[in-house]
C-alpha cells in the first residue's frame, strides 16, 4: 500500500513498537478479523502475532471476541487512538511546570547531540538555518576536506541561510578552497576576517548562534556536535570576539 511504512513511522513516532504498529494498522484495515489474516497483511510472522496482540491489548489498543472456537480481534478506532494520545499530551503539559522548575534547581545542563556520517552533519549543520530571520552566526570556517569532495553540501547550506536572512561573521583561512566561497562574502551575507593557514590550520567548522555551538569535522571520520548551553555559547561568543579582533593583526588579503 502507498504511503504505508509513513502511517507505520507515526505509530512508531507515538510509542508503539515497529510489529505493534504494523499490526495496528492491518487491523485498522480489515476491522475484526483473524490471526490468520492479520498475519498476512501485516507481513509478521504468525508466531509473534499473538504476542503483539497481547501486548496491544494490554494497551488497551485492540480488543477479542471467541465465536464458535475462533478468536476474532478488533482495533479500537482511530479516533480513539488520538484521544488516547492527546491525553497522554495533556497528563504531559500539567507537569511540565514541575518539570521546568526541578531543571532550574539542578543548573542548567548542556544539551549534547553527536552526528555520524554525511547525512548527520547535514542536520546539524541546518540547525543554523532555525535562527530568527536577520540573526548572525559567529563561525571559524575553512573550505577544505569535505567542502572540497561535495561542494553541493555548502551551495546548498549557503542558498537556504542567504534566504533566510542569516549573515555571517567568519574568521577563514587562505587555502584555495577557502579563498572560492570569501570571494563571494557580499552575495553570501558573509563578512570573512581571513588568516594564514599555516599559522592557523582550520580541520573544523565551528558556528556560534544563539545559545548553541556546532562543530562539524570536515577532514577524516565525518562527525559533528551540536552543543546547546546559554554559557558555554556565551563564553564562546567572547572568546570568538576577541579572536575576531586578534584576527586583523594577521589578516590577509582574499
Amino acid at each position: 500500500m502507498k504511503n504505508k511504512e509513513k502511517y507505520i513511522d507515526s505509530f512508531i513516532s507515538l510509542g508503539l513498537k515497529k510489529q505493534e504498529a504494523e499490526v495496528y494498522f492491518a487491523l485498522l484495515q480489515l476491522g475484526r478479523s483473524t490471526v490468520g489474516k492479520i498475519s498476512r497483511l501485516s507481513g509478521v510472522q504468525r508466531t509473534f502475532i499473538y504476542d503483539i496482540l497481547d501486548d496491544l491489548s494490554i494497551k488497551g489498543l485492540v480488543t477479542s471476541i471467541e465465536s464458535e472456537g475462533i478468536k476474532r480481534f478488533s482495533p479500537i478506532p482511530i479516533e480513539q487512538f488520538r484521544k488516547r494520545q492527546l491525553a497522554k499530551l495533556e497528563n504531559f503539559e500539567e507537569i511540565l511546570p514541575e518539570l521546568k522548575a526541578l531543571i532550574k534547581t539542578t543548573g542548567e545542563r548542556p544539551k549534547v547531540q553527536f552526528f555520524e556520517g554525511i547525512e548527520g552533519f547535514i542536520i546539524a549543520q541546518d540547525d543554523t538555518l532555525n535562527m530568527p530571520r536577520g540573526s548572525e552566526i559567529c563561525a571559524y570556517y575553512t573550505g577544505e576536506g569535505l567542502y572540497e569532495e561535495h561542494p553541493e553540501i555548502p551551495t546548498r547550506y549557503v542558498g537556504e541561510r542567504v534566504k533566510r536572512r542569516i549573515s555571517v561573521r567568519a574568521i577563514s583561512t587562505d587555502t584555495p578552497a577557502t579563498l572560492k566561497w570569501t570571494q563571494q562574502d557580499k552575495e553570501q551575507l558573509r563578512e570573512s576576517r581571513i588568516v594564514s593557514a599555516d599559522k592557523f590550520p582550520f580541520a573544523n567548522e565551528i558556528n556560534i548562534y544563539g545559545n548553541k555551538i556546532s562543530i562539524l569535522s570536515l577532514q577524516g571520520e565525518i562527525l559533528a556536535v551540536v552543543i546547546e548551553s546559554e554559557s558555554i555559547a556565551k563564553t564562546q561568543k567572547a572568546i570568538f570576539e576577541l579572536a575576531w579582533e586578534g584576527a586583523e593583526k594577521y589578516r590577509t588579503k582574499k
